[in-house]
């Protein structure tokens, strides 16, 4: 059985570390969720590598019930909170998000350390029902609340606030995706309760299955989906100008044509993983004539395209809205930092936004 253990914890850091390679090698230019989704499952294959190193060696590896392996296990947790976040919500993550989002580890991370300054001991258990009987013990309390942990970030999936103008997936993916969380940590959960072997073997059939499951849903089943039209949201000034954009649609004859009337009607600009090749697919024709068509409307390239778009939206939005929260008017059009809004703002209109509109 311990040689079926091994052989199996090899076989999980493999077929993760495939994966991981996978969806990195599949990731679309300027897409951050699948660059997120495969370091994730890189991580796991450290793990799986260590585990099976220790093994080899003849030595134990440490008991999943220790404090440092739970605390593990709620960094594991909270990083496929990630990658939803950034499939649903392309552009929310940012450095300020993501420290607040892995703040309560750390939070615990700091309790952890405090207690082992007081003095507090952490006997090894080798599982939760070993524990039980200690139940007093500061430690076993500690432990008790580290797994709960474990389990409750699985329902932050529902609360991910979805883009108002570009969606990367829709509800299904995002209940598949969820139902396959809550079963990688409900075999956790198992393998905490009982440290038999045979469990601890299937456990790792079962996380590496959910991994390559969700990377297959990733490659093959998210698809993205163009915004519909909504006429609340579209930054026409008049009837009279949709009426214009009609007339030159029908006569449209020429790519110019086609990428300004398509911009005007999609706003797709406002994905912040809009890409050259994406574009060019969404038109119908290849990277180099789009390229070119870009060159003939004046501008240099196409992140010259995008941004002057993107920062024509802004001034719209703050003018007609009188919104003066930048931040999140720099993320609804479609950037994915404050810097590089703001970067970009001054070298379209040779001012900061302060500067600009305090006239």
């Amino acid at each position: 059985m311990k040689s079926l253990y091994l052989a199996t914890t090899f076989a999980a850091a493999i077929a993760c570390l495939l994966t991981s390679l996978l969806i990195f090698a599949r990731r679309k230019s300027g897409e951050r969720s699948r660059i997120i989704l495969s370091f994730i499952v890189f991580f796991s294959v450290i793990s799986y590598i260590r585990r099976f190193y220790v093994l080899c060696n003849g030595e134990v590896p440490e008991l999943v019930i220790s404090a440092p392996m739970l605390l593990v296990a709620i960094f594991m947790v909270i990083s496929y909170i990630m990658y939803p976040l950034e499939v649903i919500s392309p552009g929310y993550l940012n450095v300020w998000r993501v420290i607040k989002l892995y703040s309560p580890l750390l939070f615990l991370i700091l309790i952890y350390n405090v207690l082992k300054i007081f003095g507090v001991t952490f006997p090894p258990y080798h599982s939760l029902l070993e524990m039980l009987p200690h139940f007093t013990r500061i430690d076993v309390w500690f432990r008790f609340f580290l797994v709960v942990l474990v389990f409750t970030p699985v329902f932050l999936i529902f609360t991910i606030p979805y883009t108002r103008h570009y969606n990367n997936t829709d509800r299904v993916w995002m209940m598949k995706y969820t139902i396959c969380f809550i079963i990688n940590t409900i075999a956790y959960i198992i393998i905490l309760i009982s440290d038999h072997l045979i469990i601890k073997t299937l456990y790792y059939y079962v996380s590496a299955g959910c991994s390559i499951y969700i990377a297959y849903m990733e490659l093959f089943e998210r698809l993205i989906k163009l915004p519909e039209s909504n006429t609340a949201e579209t930054t026409y000034e008049d009837s009279k100008e949709a009426e214009y954009i009609e007339e030159i649609e029908e006569k449209a004859n020429s790519l110019c044509e086609r990428v300004v009337i398509y911009m005007r009607h999609t706003l797709d600009y406002r994905n912040p993983d809009i890409s050259l090749n994406s574009m060019a697919a969404s038109l119908y024709t290849n990277r180099t004539t789009l390229s070119k068509a870009l060159r003939e409307l004046g501008y240099t390239n196409f992140n010259a395209y995008i941004n002057s778009l993107r920062i024509e939206d802004f001034i719209n939005r703050v003018k007609n809205e009188q919104i003066y929260n930048y931040q999140d008017i720099f993320y609804n059009v479609g950037f994915r930092s404050r810097s590089t809004a703001i970067r970009n703002f001054k070298q379209y209109t040779g001012k900061t936004p302060s500067e600009y509109f305090s006239k």
